[in-house]
């Protein structure tokens, strides 16, 4: 059965079954007697429906199929519940907030043993809550440690809403200061020890996706130059599929591998080969590329 849809804003007027203007409030009372005493609660702006007598949030009430069945859908507070279920369990200084499909476990532990368990704690409620699971695409660390720098989710938790490009460069910036990526023997996947890394990469991805964003892979120059043309390309095209795969959208990124022709220290030394050996990330405000594309 299709429920009635009510939409409140601060302008707008109110006259349905229930509803009244009550001394500059909003009532809630759908299926009061007439001779009932009123009750005047206020109501937020946004999008309600009637169900079961209640006036309920319309993102809260279960959708249904077409065979009438109720399909399960988030609550509205599905990081606020394992939150609370987290810290009943002894975890009381961890916070999770979603945003955007990005779950950012903030909070500030004691040591790293600590920040290592409740990191783990709160991902395991995550990936195991259906809701959760289907609502998150990334989990970001966002964990401190007391007296420690800055964790590695720190720059992708202080983006604001509707960040500018020069605050997308500056959170990917941010989460590769001091911080490299590595892969596997064959440059087709992230390696499990830096996935911390490209989840925060990929939270930055998610949310500053109205801009073109170029992934740029470089290595050093030792090898043939055709070789590593194509090493940094294989690289930058597994950064571009990773972010693709947690949520980013695909028209938003671009992956271009310089190979050699880029270096920033021209030294033949161990630590200037380290340095050419990165991964860079450019935002602009361009129009969206048309496709997917490779490139």
């Amino acid at each position: 059965m299709q429920r009635p849809t009510i939409r409140l804003s601060m302008a707008s007027g109110i006259a349905a079954i229930g509803l009244a203007a009550c001394d500059g409030a909003v009532m809630g009372e759908a299926r009061a007697p007439l001779n009932a005493p009123s009750a005047c609660v206020e109501l937020p702006e946004g999008t309600y429906q009637f169900a079961d007598g209640l006036i309920i949030p319309a993102s809260g009430i279960p959708a249904s199929d077409s065979a009438g069945q109720d399909q399960r859908t988030s609550p509205l507070q599905w990081a606020g519940r394992l939150q609370d279920d987290l810290r009943q369990g002894g975890y009381d200084w961890i916070t999770i907030r979603e945003r955007e499909g990005i779950a950012l476990i903030e909070g500030t532990a004691s040591d790293e043993d600590a920040k290592l368990e409740g990191l783990e704690a709160a991902t395991s409620a995550i990936e195991n809550d259906q809701i959760a699971e289907d609502a998150v695409g990334v989990i970001v660390d966002a964990v401190r440690i007391e007296g420690d720098t800055a964790p590695v989710g720190a720059p992708v938790a202080s983006l604001p809403a509707s960040p500018s490009a020069a605050a997308c460069t500056a959170a990917f910036e941010g989460v590769l200061n001091g911080r490299t990526l590595e892969f596997s023997a064959s440059n087709t996947a992230i390696s499990n020890e830096t996935l911390p890394v490209a989840a925060a990469l990929a939270g930055t991805a998610l949310l500053c996706d109205q801009y073109q964003i170029e992934i740029g892979a470089h290595t050093d120059a030792r090898g043939a130059e055709s070789f590593n043309q194509r090493l940094s390309q294989t690289r930058a095209n597994t950064i571009r599929d990773y972010l693709i795969e947690v949520g980013a959208a695909s028209a938003s990124l671009s992956a271009v591998g310089y190979g050699e022709s880029q270096p920033i220290d021209t030294s033949e030394t161990t630590e200037a080969y380290a340095r050419n050996r990165r991964v860079e990330f450019s935002v602009s405000d361009a129009e969206p590329l048309v496709g997917d594309g490779d490139n």
